[in-house]
């Protein structure tokens, strides 16, 4: 036994006494930088005294953990009194406070700093993860602290989706209101007032809006509820689909469930749209089932994902494969021949439903119309592909840290998957996990290809402001280590003793990073208030009702305004919706605007609702300055050749503009 080895824990606790002291030292300086004008004025401000008595509080009680534990002996009778559940419903109740004080109070603009965030923090994860260790003979357990961890980041990721669920009739981010616009049209197009025989265009695939548009299904659902169902559709697959992979890695139990809720964390760093996580749930259940029943999942896997996106066709397939040719538990699968038959087989049916069946659908469509396609292929080919990268810049410089995304992609994911890949790779290394060179080059290459995919996506314009864009890698991930569960990597971590000390620090790194996503800047939403919001929308009202016997009326954006019927059903002008704008102006597609720009000239519209528009240009050294150029450009600027804005309301976003009695266009303006 080596030295630091026999000296071990007392390395970790004069470690963990630095970190708490530096920490200290920062909450000092974030109370010096919040408080100095008052006690400058000769004053001392109750939240003051309030957050100091607390942080000194719980520096002492760290300093007892750490130094004289046995004078909390008294804490582990108390503990041991009282049933399990109890325990974790005041653990939920201390980490549900500490979330709520800086989601949904004002207390979240006066105690902004940090590392008094940290501190308050730490303070709900070591009492969670005290009262996680139930029955145990000592304070702490290891499995405590992972449980804890994992729950705290799940309470504030919930109540952090609960502030957007709201009757807030405006939008809640730039196209908010405008894609629940979108969701509505497959199964409430009824709502509007439009030729029923003709097809309203969306800006969005059938998967999302097949999946957030089933609230439509109900009459008069209310925008509340539509909000509610979104928040759930961004959550509940997640955790789903990590029960479903560790289930199939041989988690069970409590364990199960926190795996699943880990999930969720891990996923929500991109986010990920939910169709690309239940159609990762069809693969999941297909793991272990009979191979024909597996073909079919699989299959209709890959069909979902291309019909939800068609950057995701061949996601399904590679899933579906390297989990068959690297898992050790299928039935049936006994040699290395079957299990080369199986990954084969199970690929090409996740290429068959995400390539071959769409095509195949397409021509027999075509058939019933009496036109040949000739099979297409449109963007799925070396042509499409091709001309799909070059129909938008590529903005390399958002790999690195930039004013869109403050880490940069690189370093992002370094961040957020770095941790889980390096415990799986030294898992791989020590503790004897076995893989051929097949199966290396299966786990590599496919994550490989994964990782390509996703960063030229994320630098397409429009993109890179976080790790959305790198979906496919993020759930590859997830399956590698849900097949690293099954090697035996479960029993490895939450083993209580004979842990290498790197094994405890990424462990912990892989569960604290994610669900500490947000945490430092957390604060309440600023929306304005409901008589605020009433006000706004009664103008709203007053005008579209008005100006709509002038002539057409065009929602850029706050189109929710009609879906949730807020404001008089008007005959609806689809075209020149506010996401297909910036789309296209993004791609400067002149023979797009063509049509806009005519439109406005001959002011065919009575009345716009629009975001309120200026001219500023601000190039690449703004959060999204190459985006908002080109909507400057190409939308902002015709606009206001030919319009005028008659009512702008800043605070919720709206413009309203009618046509310039005499327009008189510059030479910046276009003329059709």
């Amino acid at each position: 036994m080596t030295w630091m080895q026999r000296n071990r824990e007392r390395l970790l606790r004069w470690a963990t006494s630095g970190l708490l002291t530096a920490l200290m030292v920062g909450v000092a300086s974030d109370f010096d930088t919040r408080f100095r004008p008052f006690f400058e004025a000769g004053g001392m401000p109750r939240s003051f005294l309030v957050s100091a008595a607390f942080a000194v509080g719980a520096a002492l009680l760290g300093a007892v953990l750490l130094w004289k534990p046995g004078w909390l002996a008294w804490a582990l009778r108390l503990r041991a009194s009282l049933p399990l559940a109890l325990l974790w419903a005041a653990g939920l109740a201390v980490s549900a406070a500490v979330c709520w004080l800086f989601l949904y109070t004002k207390w979240s603009g006066v105690l902004n700093g940090p590392y008094f965030r940290t501190l308050a923090y730490g303070f709900a994860l070591v009492v969670m993860a005290w009262l996680a260790a139930g029955k145990a003979p000592s304070l702490f357990t290891w499995k405590g602290w992972l449980s804890a961890g994992v729950a705290l980041g799940i309470v504030f990721a919930a109540l952090l989706a609960a502030q957007e669920v709201v009757s807030y009739p405006f939008r809640l981010s730039w196209s908010e209101g405008n894609r629940l616009w979108d969701y509505s049209l497959m199964y409430g197009r009824d709502i509007y007032n439009y030729p029923a025989h003709l097809r309203i265009p969306a800006y969005i695939d059938r998967g999302r809006q097949s999946l957030w548009g089933l609230p439509f299904i109900l009459p008069s659902v209310s925008i509340l509820g539509v909000r509610l169902w979104s928040a759930l559709v961004y959550s509940v697959p997640y955790i789903l689909l990590g029960w479903f992979a560790f289930h199939a890695g041989r988690a069970r139990g409590w364990t199960l469930l926190f795996l699943g809720l880990w999930t969720y964390l891990f996923l929500n760093q991109g986010p990920i749209y939910s169709p690309l996580v239940l159609a990762a749930i069809l693969v999941a259940a297909a793991w272990r089932a009979p191979l024909a029943a597996a073909v079919l999942l699989v299959g209709l896997a890959g069909y979902y994902a291309r019909v939800s996106r068609y950057t995701w066709l061949f996601a399904p397939a590679m899933w579906a494969a390297m989990v068959a040719f690297i898992s050790t538990g299928i039935p049936g699968v006994t040699t290395a021949l079957r299990r080369w038959v199986r990954a084969g087989v199970l690929g090409a049916a996740g290429v068959f439903g995400g390539y071959l069946l769409p095509e195949l659908l397409a021509w027999v469509r075509s058939l019933s119309r009496g036109v040949s396609t000739g099979g297409g292929g449109g963007v799925v080919s070396i042509e499409g592909i091709t001309s799909t990268l070059e129909r938008q810049p590529l903005l390399w410089n958002r790999l690195w840290p930039n004013p869109t995304y403050a880490p940069g992609i690189v370093l992002g994911l370094l961040m957020a998957a770095g941790p889980l890949v390096l415990l799986l790779v030294l898992f791989a290394r020590r503790q004897g996990w076995r893989l051929d060179v097949w199966q290396k080059l299966a786990v590599a290459g496919g994550l490989l290809a994964f990782l390509g995919v996703g960063l030229v996506i994320s630098v397409k314009i429009g993109g890179g402001s976080n790790l959305h864009n790198l979906d496919m890698l993020l759930i590859g991930l997830l399956f590698w280590a849900a097949l690293a569960w099954e090697a035996g990597l479960g029993g490895w971590l939450l083993a209580q003793r004979d842990r290498p000390w790197w094994a405890a620090a990424l462990t912990l790194a892989v569960v604290l990073y994610p669900a500490s996503q947000g945490m430092l800047k957390a604060h309440p939403m600023d929306l304005p208030s409901h008589e605020r919001a009433a006000e706004v929308l009664a103008v709203v009202q007053q005008k579209v009702s008005h100006f709509a016997q002038q002539g057409e009326v065009l929602f850029i954006d706050q189109r929710q305004l009609l879906t949730f019927n807020l404001v008089e059903q008007v005959p609806l002008v689809p075209q020149y919706e506010k996401k297909l704008l910036m789309d296209e102006a993004m791609a400067e597609n002149e023979d797009y605007f063509e049509a806009f720009f005519e439109d406005l000239a001959r002011q065919r519209f009575s009345l716009i609702l629009s975001e309120p528009l200026w001219v500023n240009y601000q190039g690449e050294t703004y959060q999204f300055g190459n985006e908002n150029d080109a909507w400057v450009k190409w939308v902002s600027v015709p606009v206001l050749c030919y319009y005028e804005p008659v009512e702008t309301f800043m605070d919720v976003g709206v413009q309203l503009l009618t046509p310039k009695p005499n327009p008189e266009p510059g030479p910046e303006c276009p003329r059709p």
